[in-house]
């Protein structure tokens, strides 16, 4: 279903209803294709209807599963054609930076099993907050660990962190100050709606799977987020993640 057939359901929603995704959409968009799959099981979906769920409630999912992929894929291909130059050799930067210092991270720490978990949570960022973040994080990773570096004559730790933490300034600085460019800003809105509409849906079922299969531990546990529980994983270690600081909002 185009998103033209759920622009009414999406233009009711109020501006206080409205989220921006608190994962990378590419994996806000995967979970929600992997609970469709979940649901279509004959046995799964014939509980969550007898706990309340619409019969219908799989089709209305793949309906607001197909409106945000294609709402997220108008605003990508807006917010890349206004990016400007500076911004593009900027993010190229720090794309480069975060991989020399996991490369740095990896070899130095390779005897401590907590900065490596930080280390592979940290390599898995796709987005520009992503990026940002991941900067910060190893800046304080590697000043927790200075010491580890010491013998390493090829990388200067405290120039390190000291460069993370500029260009990721930079970097939050650039991203916030070509949002306000009113240009693309209705096809994010657009982005943000379809969103909110398949995440309404989506925690609906999760609550309903989580509930119908209350005494079958495995299986409610995949009406849970995958992504969400990597960072909980992440933050018990003791990461830098804990110490959570929005610079930007997911792209």
């Amino acid at each position: 279903m185009s998103i033209e057939a759920l622009k009414p359901q999406l233009e009711a929603l109020t501006p206080d209803q409205l989220r921006t995704p608190g994962l990378p959409m590419a994996a806000a968009l995967q979970e929600a294709h992997d609970l469709l799959t979940l649901c279509h099981g004959e046995q799964v979906k014939a509980a969550l209807i007898d706990v309340g769920q619409d019969p219908q409630f799989t089709t209305d999912l793949e309906q607001r599963l197909a409106a945000a992929r294609e709402a997220q894929s108008q605003w990508v291909a807006v917010r890349d054609r206004t990016k400007s130059t500076a911004l593009v050799g900027l993010e190229g930067r720090a794309a480069t930076l975060r991989r020399d210092l996991l490369a740095a991270g990896r070899f130095n720490l390779r005897r401590d099993r907590e900065a490596q978990a930080v280390l592979s949570a940290i390599s898995q960022g796709e987005t520009v907050a992503d990026l940002v973040q991941d900067l910060l994080d190893l800046a304080t990773l590697f000043e927790q660990h200075a010491a580890a570096f010491a013998s390493d004559q090829s990388f200067d730790v405290a120039a390190g962190v000291a460069e993370a933490r500029e260009v990721a300034q930079a970097l939050s600085a650039s991203v916030s100050d070509e949002r306000l460019d009113p240009e693309p800003s209705g096809t994010r809105e657009l982005r943000d709606r379809a969103f909110t509409y398949l995440d309404d849906l989506v925690s609906e079922i999760r609550a309903a799977g989580r509930y119908a299969f209350r005494r079958e531990v495995e299986l409610a546990r995949r009406f849970t987020s995958r992504h969400r529980r990597r960072l909980r994983r992440t933050a018990k270690r003791g990461g830098p993640r804990e110490e959570v600081v929005e610079q930007v909002v997911e792209e």
